[in-house]
């Protein structure tokens, strides 16, 4: 069972609209596809076409979210570890 504070461990860009996430008790790696996100957030349109911006991702909060280095009318331009799990238990194959 897991932990219901998800915590990430590990995060680096998979290309132009995709994260590498190692989330804490969990050995693998998942993969993130976030352009759905990117094209429906007004907050996180800003990196649809800055790439650079996209690979400057780092673990923020100690682990319970990831942010990017720019900044929105909103503030910060994070995202909730629980966010990405949930996106990435969404993505995850059917077995």
């Amino acid at each position: 069972m897991r932990d219901d504070m998800a915590r990430v461990t590990k995060v680096r860009p998979a290309g132009a609209r995709s994260l590498r996430v190692r989330f804490a008790g969990v050995r693998r790696e998942r993969e993130l596809d976030l352009t759905g996100l990117m094209t429906r957030s007004k907050h996180f349109a800003p990196l649809l076409d800055d790439t650079e911006a996209f690979a400057g991702v780092n673990i923020a909060e100690g682990g319970l979210g990831v942010a990017w280095p720019i900044r929105t009318k909103w503030g910060r331009l994070e995202i909730s570890a629980s966010t990405l799990r949930r996106i990435a238990d969404e993505q995850e194959p059917a077995s």
